[in-house]
C-alpha cells in the first residue's frame, strides 16, 4: 500500500507561489505564507484546530522525508536572498526562525533511520491525532462518508509504513532494545483492542441517515477493519514478535547504533540550541544534582527527619495528605495551586491570555505508557487550555510536587506561553501555529514558571519547598540519565539505579521514564533544566544591563510577546529589546 506521494504539489506552490517583489515586508510574508500552506497540508492537529477538513494523513517513509529536505532548501535560498537590513524586526525574527527550522529538516535527514518512530511516545502522538480525525469526524451529509473509508485506508498505509521503516531499520541494525518491548507491544494491543470504539460511530453521529444508509456505511466500516486496518497492525505486531524480537539489543542508547553518536549530537542541538557536548551537559547535570540533594537533606533536618532520603519518601508515600483518592481530589489540588497565584500575575505580565485553563484526565490508553501528561492546547472544539495529567494508580502517585508542576503546565507555564502566541494578532501565523521552535524555550519556559511561582513565595511551605526541590531534582537528573544513557555507556540498571537514589520517582515512572530517554525521544529531556537555566541567565544579563530600570514584566514582554523562539534567536532578540527599550 505505499503508493501515495502528496509532496509534489507543494514543491510547486514554492516555485510559484512566491513573486518577486522589491517590498521587503511582502517578500517576507510571501514567504511564510507559502511555508504555511506546505505545512498545512502536512499537519492534522492545525487543520483540526482550524475545522479543516481532513483527507489524508501525512507520509512517513524516507522518500517523503527527502522530497521534503528539497522543499526545505528551496524556501532556505529564498531566505537567503531577502536582504536582512530593509525588513523589521519581527519579520527579521520570522526569517530567522522559518530558516532555522528548516535547515534543521535539511539536517536531519542523514539520521532518518536513527530515530525510533513505534514507540510509546512516538507512535503515541501520532497515533491519538489520527484516532481523534475518526472520533470527532462531523457526519453532515451523504458527501462526508466516502472520504470517512477513504481516510481509513490512510490510516491502515500509516501502519504499513510503520512497518517498513521497522524493517528499513533492522536492515541496517538498528533496532529498539528488549527491555522497549513491554512498552511497544503493549501499546500496540490497546489499539487492537480499540479500533471498534475508533472507528465504528455511535448510532446518534449517524442519525442524518435512514437505517439502510447506516447499515451499509457500518458494513463498510466494518470490512475495512477486518480487511486493511487489523491485518496491517497485526502484521507489524508479528513482524515485532519474529525473530526480530531475538536480533533486538540487550543495551539502550543510541550510540550503539550506526551513526548512533552523530544522531546524538544532532538531537542534543534540536533540543537545546545549547553548543554543549553530551559530556559537558552530563557533568553540569552531575553537579547540580549533588547541590540539590544537599539541599533536600537540609529541609528533612528542618522538619526534624534525620533518618535519610528514602525513608522520607517512603513517609510521604502513606502519607494521606499527598495521595489523591480520587481524580476529582487531584483535579482540586491543582486549582488550589491556581489560585494562589492568580493575584499575582499583574506584578509579572502585562498581558494575560484569554483562552480560560483547567485540569482533565488523560485517555486511559495512554496512561500506562506516560508517566505523567501534557498540556493541551485549545482548538475549535474545546476553548479551554487543559493539562491532561495521568490519573491512574493515584495510590504510587504522590502529589508532593503538584504545585510546580501545574504552574509549569498552565499559569504562567505552557498555558501563558502557548496563547499569548497564539492570540497575538501582530505576528505571521506561521510564529503562532507551525513548530518553529523546540523544547529548549517550551520546556524551559515551564520550568522558569515554577521557578518564578517559588520565586514570589507560592511555595512557601516546607513541603512545598521539598517538593519543588524533588521537582527540579527530576529534570537535572535527566542530564545525567539522557546523556549517560545515549553517549556515555550508561546501561538501563545504571541509570535507574541513580535515579532511585536520587528522585522521588515511583518504580513505574523509572521504568518509563529511562526508557523515554534512551529509546523514544533521546535529548528531548535535556531542554527542562537547560533552557530553565538559559532563561535565568538571559534574565540575570538583563538586570545587569538595565540595573535600575529593570523590571521583570519587561523581560517577560520581551521573551513571549513576539511568541517562542529558539533560544539563540531569542537571545539575540532580547539584546535587540534592550537597545529599543
Amino acid at each position: 500500500m505505499l503508493t501515495k506521494k502528496k509532496i509534489t504539489p507543494f514543491i510547486l506552490i514554492i516555485f510559484f507561489g512566491c513573486s518577486k517583489t522589491n517590498d521587503s515586508a511582502t517578500e517576507v510574508k510571501s514567504i511564510a505564507d507559502d511555508l504555511y500552506s506546505v505545512m498545512l497540508a502536512d499537519r492534522i492537529d492545525l487543520k483540526m484546530k482550524f475545522g479543516l477538513p481532513i483527507n489524508n494523513f501525512p507520509d512517513m517513509d524516507y522518500e517523503t522525508a527527502r522530497l521534503k529536505v528539497e522543499q526545505a532548501k528551496t524556501f532556505i535560498q529564498k531566505i537567503d536572498a531577502v536582504d536582512r537590513e530593509k525588513v523589521n524586526h519581527t519579520d527579521d525574527l520570522t526569517l530567522s526562525m522559518m530558516r532555522q527550522y528548516l535547515q534543521t529538516l535539511v539536517d536531519g535527514l542523514p539520521h532518518y533511520w536513527n530515530g525510533f518512530s513505534i514507540t510509546p511516545y512516538m507512535f503515541g502522538w501520532q497515533g491519538r491525532s489520527m484516532q481523534q480525525v475518526f472520533l470527532t469526524y462531523q457526519f453532515k451529509s451523504d458527501d462526508d462518508l466516502e472520504p470517512y473509508l477513504v481516510l481509513m485506508d490512510e490510516y491502515a498505509d500509516h501502519l504499513d509504513q510503520q512497518l517498513e521503516k521497522l524493517k528499513g531499520q533492522d536492515d541496517r541494525g538498528i533496532r529498539f532494545p528488549k527491555p522497549e518491548l513491554p512498552l511497544v507491544l503493549g501499546l500496540l494491543d490497546q489499539y487492537k483492542s480499540g479500533m471498534n470504539a475508533t472507528f465504528i460511530p455511535m448510532e446518534d453521529r449517524l442519525s442524518l441517515f435512514d437505517d439502510n444508509a447506516q447499515d451499509n456505511f457500518i458494513s463498510s466500516i466494518s470490512e475495512r477493519l477486518s480487511n486493511e486496518i487489523l491485518p496491517s497492525l497485526q502484521e507489524l505486531i508479528d513482524f515485532i514478535n519474529s525473530d526480530y524480537k531475538m536480533r533486538m539489543p540487550d543495551d539502550v542508547g543510541a550510540y550503539q547504533y550506526p551513526e548512533g553518536e552523530d544522531y546524538y549530537n544532532y538531537m542534543i542541538e534540536y533540543h537545546t540550541n545549547s553548543g554543549l557536548t553530551a559530556k559537558e551537559i552530563h557533568e553540569i547535570g552531575l553537579k547540580r544534582v549533588e547541590e540539590l540533594y544537599e539541599e533536600m537533606a537540609q529541609i528533612r533536618g528542618k522538619l526534624g527527619f534525620e533518618k535519610g532520603q528514602l525513608a522520607f519518601h517512603d513517609k510521604i508515600m502513606n502519607d494521606p495528605y499527598f495521595i489523591a483518592k480520587t481524580p476529582a481530589d487531584v483535579e482540586k489540588r491543582y486549582m488550589d495551586y491556581m489560585e494562589k497565584i492568580e493575584p499575582h500575575i499583574s506584578t509579572l505580565f502585562t498581558s494575560n491570555p484569554k483562552a480560560p485553563y483547567g485540569v482533565k484526565r488523560l485517555d486511559q490508553a495512554l496512561e500506562g505508557a506516560m508517566t505523567f501528561g501534557y498540556y493541551q492546547v485549545p482548538t475549535s472544539d474545546n476553548e479551554i487550555g487543559q493539562y491532561r495529567y495521568n490519573g491512574s494508580d493515584l495510590k504510587n502517585r504522590p502529589m508532593l510536587w503538584s504545585g510546580p508542576l501545574i504552574y509549569h503546565e498552565l499559569a504562567p507555564g505552557h498555558h501563558y506561553q502557548i496563547n499569548l502566541n497564539m492570540e497575538n494578532e501582530s505576528i505571521h501565523k506561521i510564529r503562532k501555529d507551525m513548530r518553529l521552535y523546540n523544547a529548549s524555550i517550551t520546556e524551559g519556559w515551564g520550568n522558569y514558571a515554577a521557578f518564578l511561582a517559588e520565586e514570589i513565595g507560592m511555595l512557601d511551605k516546607p513541603l512545598d519547598q521539598y517538593g519543588w526541590l524533588a521537582f527540579q531534582m527530576f529534570f537535572y537528573n535527566r542530564l545525567v540519565l539522557d546523556t549517560g544513557m545515549n553517549a556515555l555507556g550508561w546501561s538501563l540498571d545504571d541509570a535507574r539505579k541513580f535515579m532511585r537514589k536520587h528522585t522521588f520517582a515511583t518504580e513505574a515512572e523509572i521504568q518509563t521514564e529511562t526508557l523515554r530517554y534512551s529509546v523514544d525521544m533521546p535529548g528531548q529531556a535535556l531542554a527542562y533544566a537547560l533552557g530553565l537555566d538559559r532563561l535565568v541567565l538571559l534574565r540575570n544579563n538583563m538586570k545587569d544591563q538595565l540595573g535600575d530600570q529593570f523590571d521583570i514584566r519587561d523581560f517577560h514582554d520581551a521573551v513571549l510577546k513576539e511568541g517562542a523562539m529558539p533560544l539563540n534567536i531569542l537571545e539575540d532578540h532580547i539584546q535587540w529589546f534592550i537597545k529599543n527599550k
